[in-house]
């Protein structure tokens, strides 16, 4: 028996796949396991677990349309995987697991797709994404145990990451990129000045808070006594290099950073402040606190940061949510969701998820004050964290 996980879906659904990884191989640690991503995510998932299969499936690209979805298939076909969870509420995946015949296939009771499963299983609403896949998990010990008369107990995966390794390179991959600012300890884990990791992208145009609130942001932050690191993509560098510009405040890496390089950023950050995105997620898996920004989506669909410390910020409105990913333009065109969601409201969050981690490498605390009106200070530690 092995089991192949199918879930080609955006960065932020394949960590958050982690939990089911950790899952599985804490449950059956001797038995088979590949996840199949696509090829932009495949360090995600190498960061879950070095000793699992990776099968990447460029299924925009090279594996584009029929005869790649039965290249693949049969790749499945011949692994030692017989079971297949799928995540990923998509059509084209359910065909590749059926293609594969690989049996049992269990996926949840959401969409045409679930015709292709042989098991069904509820999707829970109102549950972190994390749970929603253990119940996946938990079908598949039960199928495993009807088959085997073996009842395997099926480790719960937890709700407070890391679960991510990083790989040393992935510290000097940093270094290399900060190299003679204040950040170059990275590559030696020598100590830094306590900073923020901000990542203001998204995919989706409505997920983005707007960059003059980013830029106030910045600037409390930086008189707050914190420095500043840039996140995101190469689709993200000409947003971060523009509002870096207008702050006065940081350093951009965004499309300077592989996913193994910035899971190492992220490691050694006090804090991530970001829109409802894959950063925030990967946080999570590393153990970086978060503050992440929601407007068209809510924490309720299962997508809110997870771990100590982090935080959900949005504000009540009527139309709230309006769509499942976000969109191109906002449906009331007025864009009150983030727009209204004010730099100060956001710093509150900020200065509340520092005290609560508080996560020092030496101990020593110094009290720093930003420009915020009713007084909250942020408590860092003189040498930021390890």
């Amino acid at each position: 028996m092995g089991l192949a996980v199918i879930q080609t879906a955006f960065p932020g659904d394949v960590i958050l796949t982690g939990g089911l990884v950790r899952s599985y191989r804490k449950s059956w640690p001797e038995m088979p396991l590949a996840v199949v991503v696509r090829p932009d995510c495949e360090p995600l998932v190498r960061m879950m677990d070095p000793e699992l299969t990776v099968i990447t499936y460029d299924k925009r690209g090279a594996d584009r349309g029929p005869a790649g979805l039965r290249k693949l298939a049969k790749e499945l076909a011949e692994g030692p995987w017989e079971a297949a969870l799928l995540p990923h509420r998509s059509v084209r995946s359910a065909l590749l697991a059926r293609a594969a015949r690989l049996n049992p296939r269990i996926g949840f009771n959401v969409g045409i797709q679930q015709l292709t499963y042989t098991k069904v299983v509820p999707y829970r609403r109102g549950i972190h994404e994390v749970e929603r896949d253990f119940d996946l998990l938990t079908a598949l010990a039960q199928e495993w145990a009807h088959k085997t008369n073996v009842h395997t107990p099926v480790t719960v995966p937890s709700l407070h990451p890391p679960l991510f390794g990083i790989p040393e390179d992935s510290y000097l991959e940093a270094g290399a990129v900060f190299a003679g600012t204040i950040f170059g300890g990275l590559g030696s884990k020598d100590k830094l000045p306590p900073f923020a990791a901000l990542a203001p992208g998204s995919v989706w145009p409505t997920k983005r808070w707007p960059a003059v609130h980013w830029v106030a942001l910045a600037r409390w932050l930086a008189e707050a006594g914190m420095a500043v690191i840039w996140l995101g993509g190469e689709q993200d560098r000409e947003l971060c290099e523009q509002i870096a510009a207008a702050a006065g405040v940081g350093a951009v890496a965004a499309g300077e950073l592989s996913w193994y390089g910035t899971a190492a950023v992220l490691k050694r950050a006090h804090i991530l402040i970001a829109n409802d995105s894959a950063p925030v997620h990967l946080a999570g898996a590393v153990g970086c606190p978060s503050v992440a920004l929601f407007g068209p989506t809510v924490p309720a669909f299962g997508f809110g940061p997870l771990g100590r410390g982090s935080r959900s910020i949005g504000i009540p409105l009527g139309c709230r949510p309006c769509r499942l990913h976000g969109s191109r333009k906002c449906p009331e065109g007025h864009f009150r969701c983030m727009r209204d969601l004010r730099p100060a409201t956001v710093l509150r969050a900020v200065v509340d998820a520092i005290r609560e981690t508080s996560e020092l490498s030496d101990g020593n605390r110094t009290s720093v004050h930003p420009v915020f009106p009713d007084g909250h200070q942020i408590i860092v530690g003189k040498g930021g964290r390890q």
